[in-house]
């Protein structure tokens, strides 16, 4: 999130004030986690299409790049279609042979990728965009 800030895809970050407890168990330390109502809150404080690219990222496991290498072609009834990835501006096939799956996903990730298409977000430049691919 500090990197969108810094780049200027974000105003501020969501995750301000957030802050994740470790939990001992045993002599282990547990790894932070967030519950579903922490991730839609801090998702509701993000601005489209980014709070929905965090949403499907967190439920798919995909990367950032696998993500905005995502079409409306790419997405099915009830999976991702993972063909190829842009990183840095350059398209190509996934990382690895694994990578180039279909990523089962819960309906409502469908559905909310669904719902960038009925909506139209201010681009960079500041004029009004459609989305045609996310």
């Amino acid at each position: 999130m500090d990197s969108a800030v810094k780049y200027g895809y974000l105003v501020k970050t969501p995750m301000e004030g957030v802050r994740l407890a470790w939990q001992k168990v045993g002599r282990r330390q547990q790894k932070p986690h967030i519950t579903f109502e922490q991730l839609e809150q801090i998702v509701s404080r993000m601005q489209e299409p980014y709070a929905t690219m965090v949403y499907v990222a967190v439920f798919s496991g995909l990367r950032i790049s696998e993500l905005i290498g995502l079409r409306w072609d790419d997405v099915w009834e009830c999976e991702l279609n993972v063909d190829e990835r842009c990183c840095r501006g350059d398209w190509s096939q996934p990382k690895s042979e694994a990578s180039n799956a279909a990523v089962p996903v819960p309906r409502h990730v469908i559905e909310r990728i669904h719902r960038l298409k009925l909506l139209t977000v201010d681009g960079k430049c500041g004029h009004a965009v459609g989305s045609t691919s996310w």
